[in-house]
């Protein structure tokens, strides 16, 4: 990195999290993840996966396929202060969004 200011692009910011990230044990992780991460976030707030796909210009239904391997992400996330209400819109949203965009189930 040169020193003084210069504008953070994608590339930096990456290699700036590796650094911290290799530097503490953990491993590096490609720039897609951080995709995926805000992609299975938005789903897990309700936010409506038309908007998702709009907002991060997925041209095609492949976002879904993050949300399909939610299963296995909820477990470690969820504590005994969920509320189920927002689940069963959230289950409600995706289910509404497949039958109208007539994604096949897989």
């Amino acid at each position: 990195m040169q020193s003084g200011w210069e504008p953070l692009t994608k590339t930096l910011f990456i290699s700036c999290c590796n650094d911290v990230w290799v530097q503490n044990g953990f491993p590096s992780m490609p720039g897609h993840a951080f995709r995926i991460g805000g992609t299975t976030e938005l789903l897990l707030q309700g936010v409506n996966p038309d908007i998702i796909a709009v907002q991060g210009q997925w041209t095609s239904r492949t976002f879904l396929d993050y949300w399909r391997r939610v299963e296995s992400i909820l477990p470690l996330f969820i504590s005994s202060s969920f509320n189920i209400n927002h689940l069963q819109n959230i289950d409600a949203s995706m289910t509404a969004f497949i039958h109208h965009h007539s994604v096949p189930q897989t």
